[in-house]
């Protein structure tokens, strides 16, 4: 029994330890078309604003993101688009979302 819990707060206090904290003063999110569509999209808007060619990549600044073990502050952004709608969740300080291939 002893080896059992023993190994167990091994490996907790591994995965604890392993554990990344991030932290950006200013995250950034892109969206890709790899397709040969033009796809229509606008960021936190119910409307299409802009437009993503074919094979290329737009990108928005969202701010401050902060992800630790202990705490969390990271922004969700909406992206409406001809391929669909969208929530994302920013938790890292560059993401890339692939649109369509």
């Amino acid at each position: 029994m002893k080896k059992y819990l023993f190994g167990l707060l091994f490996l907790a206090s591994l995965t604890y330890s392993c554990s990344k904290e991030i932290e950006c003063d200013d995250a950034q999110f892109c969206i890709v078309n790899n397709s040969n569509d033009t796809i229509k999209y606008g960021w936190g808007t119910n409307y299409y604003t802009d437009t993503l060619f074919p094979h290329s990549k737009a990108c928005k600044n969202v701010g401050y993101i902060h992800i630790s073990r202990t705490s969390s502050s990271y922004k969700t952004i909406q992206l409406t688009s001809s391929k669909g709608d969208y929530f994302f969740d920013v938790t890292d300080c560059y993401t890339e979302k692939i649109l369509a291939e």
